[in-house]
């Protein structure tokens, strides 16, 4: 269902009704328009209540994304090799050594972040900008990436299965120790 993505197009349009109906009070000071706009200013707070409480698949995949940058942050390259799938072993190795070796200053920033389903919701691609300030072998530089994480449903968790690093503009895949362009 699309509200349990944004609540915000029900609320607005509940909001709307409610404003009209308060105006028809207004103008007439009669009880039941103000019942009915009270009742939809209800139904819309209703609605950003349900939102909140339905997570949905691709919500799991963008709170993993968040997860995983919080755990690269803090150097914990144990606890980022658990979010990549147990048949690759390669890229769990190589996001180990990496989160362990650079030391990010203050936080990651994420932007731009789409999650595209797949049609039986068993896979999904994450792409998003990631920038932040880095500390690798002493020098302090700023970084501005971005990227594209596969995940995979495996045994009730989302799994990264393939991880690529996109140019930061225009199309096309990087090497991950890439300098910036």
């Amino acid at each position: 269902m699309w509200f349990t993505e944004t609540p915000w197009p029900p609320f607005c349009i509940c909001s709307i009704i409610a404003a009209l109906f308060f105006a028809q009070w207004y103008m007439h000071r009669r009880p039941r328009e103000l019942y009915i706009a009270i009742g939809c200013m209800a139904v819309g707070g209703l609605v950003i209540l349900v939102e909140r409480l339905i997570v949905t698949e691709s919500e799991r995949v963008q709170n993993n994304v968040y997860a995983l940058a919080r755990a690269f942050e803090a150097g914990d390259g144990a606890a980022c090799a658990e979010f990549f799938s147990q048949h690759d072993a390669k890229e769990r190795d190589m996001v180990r050594g990496v989160a362990g070796t650079v030391k990010i200053v203050g936080h990651i920033r994420i932007t731009d972040m789409t999650v595209q389903m797949s049609s039986a919701e068993s896979r999904a691609t994450a792409t998003f900008r990631a920038s932040a300030t880095v500390s690798y072998q002493g020098r302090d530089a700023h970084g501005a990436t971005r990227w594209e994480l596969t995940w995979q449903h495996e045994a009730n968790e989302w799994k990264i299965v393939r991880i690529r690093r996109l140019r930061f503009i225009g199309d096309g895949e990087m090497d991950w120790m890439a300098p910036q362009e």
